[in-house]
């Protein structure tokens, strides 16, 4: 028995990872033990960095949110700040050579960049927390005689939302004098922006608990991570001498790539006789006759953002990840050719749904050992399994279960029912760990690494439309249907992911991770404000029905869009209370047995090709995937590099490919942006 289990771990070792490229990620895992000033201590929150941190949380929302460019993955602002930061400490060291050295020009040290860096990611965050406005006005504003939703806004509480007609107006037509009601917004404002960041607490302390599981037990990769490595200096296993990153040739060939490509892109936003270069290709068009059709759609997507940092990624996890696409394509020819005709088939979110609910269970088995000694620290109190973390697991816990009681009595104080906000948060919980793990483990490029917006569907799947419906009053299921905002703006999600980075980034500065943590919970609380100030003063700026919309998309933004098929779905679930779905629980229990099976493969398998977080990765976006093409062709270039020059080249050609996604967001996101909404207006 003792030797079968030393056997069992063993396996367990060498198929958790990319056998021929984890000698290159687990040395980028190895602390960089001193940075350029040497540090004998650890990093903690000065008094610049600090400064720096509040006045440049300001600027993403004044500045950069007006311009549009708070992309979350990966954090465009805080990117685009780094690169101001590190161009300006050239500068301060250049005149610090020349000037007896002071302490005021003192350059930032690596572990202060790296802790505005962490803290600045999580401004984009809770931009997203704020369309919940959208959904909740959405009834009052565009109910009518016809749809009735009008009835819905009346089981909303008064401190949801606005009542008076002329504010909810104003919000989506915006007003004559561009003024924001204060008065009327006060109470609302004060109960989400509260919410908002209760959930952003419990997602932080969640998180906090497999640092040390993931980090260094599991050694997982953080491949997002080499890019802010790479721009403040670094790292040791690095593709290129340490500090020579932007001085190296073929990073710039990969910048230049997407350079010309996105020229090619403005020319033709400047002037439209220009031939337009085409940013996705529908490929399977021509077929019109079945079976094939069924294939349909099938679109090559060239977001050269994406495809440059999805080299980054397992192979493993990018073999799973189009292999599951076009096995669900298949699954979706058959069934089709063969007359079955059930809505969403074959299912993709409830296979995604069913994939990581095996991935959680898996997650707590394997850090069964890591929670018996938190246990332990937490009944002794704070001992040298705390040391260096976040915060103390006693902590933690206390944190973590009043942040989620005190969301559970704001909630019930609304008039949810106890039982389904217990099923609801345990399903949230789910997808931001899973969510957090597959940042932490494979680092995609994508925003979404969830079903989306299955936070609330999967009450609603497996139990029945007529249990959330319950007996009485309407208002339970009403307002348990507003909490979908969570996971259709990801702003959670997205959070357990910078949380997820944050915790490691900060050990190659040698910063403590509970200045990280603290920094990180100042932006949550400053941003939390300037997000709904910003959306207010664009609202009644230009008009949230408006905004950004688009010539003839008035109206159809992408918020109001799904606002409005939700409503529809509760119109439908109010009307017709239904079971369990047994299709789609089907489509779960495919899903967790795929995973399952994949999961065991890896442990009894000696180099089983699939990785299970691929079965997630694969049913992004459902039939149409932007992400299986970057991921498929990555996917070539890792294993034709490995082929042909092995492990070196696969290392070497790693700038090629950040430089690729540099060019695509420095032209393609920020310089094409600002052209577009010079030519708008907006």
């Amino acid at each position: 028995m003792r030797r079968s289990n030393a056997l069992r771990r063993e396996l367990t070792d060498l198929v958790r990872r990319d056998v021929r490229m984890s000698e290159s990620t687990e040395s980028m895992q190895r602390r960089n033990e001193n940075d350029s000033s040497g540090p004998s201590e650890l990093v903690g929150i000065t008094v610049r960095s600090f400064v720096l941190v509040v006045l440049l949380t300001v600027l993403t929302y004044l500045v950069i949110n007006r311009l549009g460019f708070m992309q979350l993955v990966p954090p465009v602002p805080a990117l685009i700040l780094l690169l101001l930061l590190v161009g300006c400490n050239k500068i301060v060291e250049g005149v610090t050579r020349a000037l007896p050295r002071g302490r005021f020009l003192r350059p930032l040290s690596r572990g202060e960049l790296l802790l505005i860096y962490v803290a600045i990611s999580m401004a984009p965050v809770m931009s997203r927390g704020v369309y919940v406005f959208h959904y909740l006005l959405y009834p009052a504003y565009y109910g009518n005689d016809v749809n009735q939703w009008q009835e819905f806004f009346q089981h909303y509480p008064d401190f949801y939302a606005p009542r008076d007609p002329g504010v909810i107006k104003g919000f989506f037509e915006g007003s004559s004098s561009g003024l924001i009601p204060w008065e009327a917004w006060r109470t609302p404002l004060l109960w989400w922006m509260t919410f908002n960041m209760l959930v952003m607490v419990a997602v932080g302390c969640l998180v906090a608990f497999f640092r040390r599981q993931w980090a260094e037990a599991e050694r997982l990769r953080y491949p997002l991570l080499v890019l802010p490595l790479e721009i403040t200096g670094g790292f040791e296993g690095s593709a290129v001498e340490r500090g020579f990153f932007f001085r190296d040739p073929l990073m710039w060939l990969g910048f230049t790539i997407a350079v010309v490509y996105n020229c090619f892109r403005i020319a033709h936003e400047i002037y439209p006789a220009f031939p337009e270069v085409q940013h996705y290709i529908r490929l399977a068009m021509g077929i019109a006759d079945p079976p094939w059709r069924w294939i349909r759609p099938l679109n090559m997507h060239f977001r050269l953002d994406v495809w440059g940092l999805s080299y980054l990624m397992p192979g493993d996890v990018l073999l799973t990840a189009w292999v599951t696409y076009f096995g669900m394509k298949t699954i979706k020819i058959v069934g089709l050719q063969s007359g079955y005709r059930k809505w969403r088939f074959p299912f993709y979110q409830e296979v995604s749904s069913g994939a990581c609910i095996a991935l959680t269970l898996s997650m707590l088995y394997v850090a069964r050992h890591h929670f018996r000694r938190i246990a332990r620290s937490i009944l002794r109190g704070p001992g040298a399994y705390d040391e260096n973390e976040p915060m103390s697991y006693r902590l933690l816990v206390v944190l973590f279960v009043a942040s989620t009681a005190a969301m559970i009595w704001m909630l019930l104080h609304a008039g949810h029912r106890i039982d389904l906000l217990l099923i609801y948060f345990a399903v949230l919980y789910m997808f931001v760990l899973v969510a957090a793990r597959i940042r932490a483990e494979a680092g995609p490029p994508v925003t979404w690494t969830h079903p989306y917006g299955y936070d609330t569907e999967v009450a609603i799947h497996l139990l029945g439309s007529r249990y959330i419906r319950g007996y009485g009053s309407i208002q339970p299921m009403v307002l348990y249907y507003a909490l979908f905002y969570i996971g259709r703006t990801v702003f959670a999600h997205s959070g357990s992911q910078y949380f997820a980075d944050g915790y490691r980034l900060v050990d190659y500065g040698r910063a403590k991770r509970a200045a990280a943590l603290k920094l990180m919970m100042v932006v949550l609380v400053i941003s939390g404000f300037l997000a709904f100030w910003t959306h207010l003063d664009l609202g009644y700026t230009y008009g949230q029905a408006f905004y950004f919309a688009g010539e003839g998309r008035e109206h159809r933004t992408w918020p109001l869009n799904w606002s409005r098929q939700y409503y529809r779905f509760l119109d439908l679930a109010l009307d017709n209370p239904q079971g369990p779905d047994r299709a789609r629980v089907t489509g779960y229990a495919a899903g967790f047995a795929a995973t399952a099976a994949i999961t065991w493969g890896r442990l009894n398998l000696s180099a089983f090709p699939l990785h299970p977080l691929g079965v997630v990765l694969g049913t992004l976006y459902n039939d149409w995937s932007p992400y299986w093409a970057p991921f498929l062709f990555a996917w070539l270039a890792q294993r034709l590099a490995l082929r042909y020059g092995g492990l070196p080249a696969y290392r070497r050609f790693v700038p090629a490919w950040l430089g690729m996604f540099l060019g695509h967001t420095l032209i393609g996101n920020v310089l094409r942006g600002i052209i577009i909404r010079l030519k708008t207006g907006l």
